[in-house]
């Protein structure tokens, strides 16, 4: 062990080495200073114990407290030391990103909203060194949070440099942050000196009214986690378990007995959230006339109380339903009792304390359930509790239901770190809570894919030798670096979207087509929406919806009328065929863009609404707008809203609008957000 002192103590580093051939990749842990003095001999052996997945320890204690000494720190580690990723430990500065919704999933939020609802909480600031953001403001009455926006020289797309994830307690009753956060390295530390098991249960759980409750997604799922994990359910003792919300009237006892069992070693649960809650349960289905009553009285009973006039509201539902009086009969007890029902159809936090979590790694795909930005949040209990899970990935903010939240899960069977596997699926919400170098047993040892992915990124040869390997995820991620190379052609990804017989593999090219977003897309596009994969067609639809190209007209039409389309692929089908099928209403609305007559609130929401529908109809109307608007602000949010038309069809013609544009525009603000279409349009 050594330690070396810097003046002023500006940082402690404490270095473990291990033994053996080539040198091993580096994980910093970062941890503020209060910590490190209450805790050192834990903090210490955790910092020791990434000898034990094949890692160098490196420990930094942040005395600076300010995200960009952090920043620059690890950048040089990573630029020095070959710095693989970061766990930041306790009070660790949390970046308020601002001015970069389009790396989120969905988050939209009005910038005028207060700052701490309207920033993402995200350490993309510590682990993408590329990314360019202006200081702003330490918040005044949360000190732990500094405010960032992105700069418009900026890349304005996510290519993590290393991982990171977080080690911060929520508030754990009868337990100090310091007690929290020892007792997890503690743990850390003896999971750690066990053997490395493989990967043998997963648990799969679907909320309600994700992905419109459609089974179709749930089959597939499990289809595409046989790809990636092939040894489930085919050796014995080992399976993938399914749970949906309606298996039981209270679905989260079951789940949270599931969750408690040494069984599983990786639980992915997608259902909707806050940061205080897990939204689980619907109300039951009602089958006998008695429940039925049952449940449309408290229904009713529900909508009355949360009426501004109760009164009134009774008087519309007798009148509109023809029921009597009675039927909306209300009490005290009733109350309780309709809320207890309500109530239990979630999980709160006071529902974790005292509990126990067992899945070594957690996925919540769910809405703000990792908001660690926040004194107490969800995520946090299945954590810091004795028991044996490792990591969770959640999110800080909103979320997209429509998205591949399995992408590459595979490389944890091949030994992975988990750090490593998320490094390039993470956006500017989703994070790592926990010990992200944890590894499970390598399935396929003769590639040490764990190390591939931070020493061979740049070695073509390897990729190309593991593109015909035959393990599907290996082969997924072959993909995505030669990719990244520049090394892939998109005639070879259209032949893999089309001809491989792997859904996964055709989604990763269909995925890699689409962050291309040249030429191509179309015929991707209209691959995918051929596609027996139900994911596969569902993103397909949407990428469609904002690609607009009339080539795809055809195939939307079919599609439409088919009987057999899938619930969540007609939702999004429906939901965006006004790229092709426009009304009379949506195109006047559009044309109103350049009348003087119309109201200036309505262009704002016609304008503000192109963020999600980046309908082609819209583009020359607000191009027009925006020449003849003297409001800087408007003029500053039609170019905003222009930046998310990356997938259309009209990208070209947008882009050359922009740089023309930009030529002529004499305001700072606006020629700002010009430049940031721009590259958001060309950043790959």
């Amino acid at each position: 062990m050594k330690r070396f002192f810097l003046t002023l103590f500006v940082l402690v580093t404490v270095s473990f080495s291990i033994s053996g051939k080539g040198k091993p990749a580096v994980v910093a842990v970062v941890v503020d200073p209060a910590t490190y003095a209450a805790i050192p001999s834990d903090v210490d052996a955790f910092v020791a114990s990434m000898e034990q997945v094949g890692k160098r320890g490196l420990c930094v204690v942040d005395s600076w407290n300010h995200p960009d000494s952090i920043r620059a720190e690890l950048r040089l580690l990573y630029e020095k030391e070959g710095l693989e990723g970061a766990i930041l430990v306790g009070n660790i500065p949390i970046p308020m990103i601002r001015d970069a919704h389009h790396l989120t999933t969905a988050f939209k939020m009005n910038p005028k909203q207060p700052w701490e609802k309207s920033s993402v909480p995200s350490d993309r600031l510590y682990d993408d060194f590329d990314l360019r953001f202006d200081y702003l403001k330490r918040d005044a009455d949360r000190p732990l949070l500094h405010y960032y926006s992105l700069r418009a020289d900026s890349p304005q797309v996510i290519h993590c440099d290393i991982w990171t994830s977080r080690i911060k307690p929520p508030q754990i009753p009868g337990q100090t942050a310091t007690e929290a956060i020892a007792q997890y390295l503690r743990k850390a530390v003896q999971a750690k000196k066990a053997p490395r098991t493989p990967i043998r249960h997963v648990l799969h759980f679907a909320g309600r009214s994700y992905n419109s409750d459609a089974f179709q997604a749930r089959i597939d799922e499990r289809w595409a986690l046989q790809e990636q994990f092939p040894q489930l359910g085919t050796q014995h003792g080992t399976g993938i378990d399914f749970v949906n919300f309606n298996h039981d009237k209270v679905v989260r006892t079951r789940l949270l007995q599931l969750l408690s069992l040494d069984r599983y070693e990786l639980a992915i649960l997608h259902h909707h959230g806050e940061p205080d809650e897990q939204l689980l349960s619907g109300a039951s289905p009602a089958s006998m006339p008695r429940e039925l009553l049952g449940a449309a009285q408290t229904y009713f009973r529900n909508k009355i109380r949360d009426a501004r006039d109760p009164e009134a509201t009774k008087q519309r539902y007798m009148q509109e339903y023809n029921l009597p009086e009675s039927f909306f009969a209300d009490s005290p007890e009733k109350a309780v009792a309709d809320s207890t029902y309500y109530a239990e159809m979630n999980l709160y936090i006071p529902d974790l304390y005292g509990y126990t979590s067992n899945a070594r790694v957690i996925l919540l795909d769910a809405c703000f359930n990792g908001s660690f930005n926040n004194d107490d949040y969800i995520a946090g209990y299945y954590l810091f509790n004795p028991g044996g899970t490792m990591v969770v990935k959640a999110n800080t903010v909103n979320t997209l239901q429509d998205t591949w939240t399995n992408e590459l899960l595979g490389l944890l069977d091949a030994g992975a770190a988990v750090g490593n596997w998320a490094k390039g699926q993470l956006t500017l919400e989703s994070h790592l809570l926990g010990d992200a170098s944890w590894r499970f047993a390598d399935n396929s040892p003769k590639y040490d894919i764990d190390r591939a992915l931070t020493a061979r990124r740049g070695d073509n040869r390897f990729w190309r030798k593991l593109l015909g390997c035959g393990v599907t995820d290996l082969e997924a991620l072959a993909i995505k670096q030669l990719d990244a190379n520049g090394a892939i052609t998109a005639q070879e990804l259209l032949a893999i979207e089309r001809d491989n017989p792997k859904a996964v593999l055709r989604l990763e090219a269909f995925m890699t087509l689409k962050r291309r977003a040249d030429n191509n897309l179309t015929e991707a596009i209209r691959l995918g929406l051929e596609d027996d994969y139900e994911l596969l067609q569902r993103l397909a639809a949407l990428t469609a919806a904002v690609n607009g190209d009339p080539a795809l007209k055809p195939d939307i039409e079919r599609l439409l009328a088919d009987p057999a389309v899938t619930h969540r692929v007609d939702f999004q089908l429906k939901g965006g065929k006004e790229a092709w099928f426009p009304t009379d209403r949506t195109l006047k609305e559009y044309q109103a863009l350049a009348d003087p007559e119309t109201p200036f609130k309505q262009k704002r929401s016609t304008v503000s609404a192109q963020r999600n529908a980046c309908n082609p109809y819209c583009v020359e109307p607000m191009l027009a707008w925006f020449k003849t608007c003297d409001d800087v602000q408007m003029r500053t949010d039609i170019a905003e809203t222009l930046g998310w038309y990356r997938y259309s069809y009209k990208k070209t013609e947008i882009l050359q609008a922009c740089r023309a544009l930009l030529d002529t525009e004499p305001e700072p603000a606006v020629r700002n957000e010009l430049q940031k279409t721009i590259r958001r349009l060309t950043d790959l």
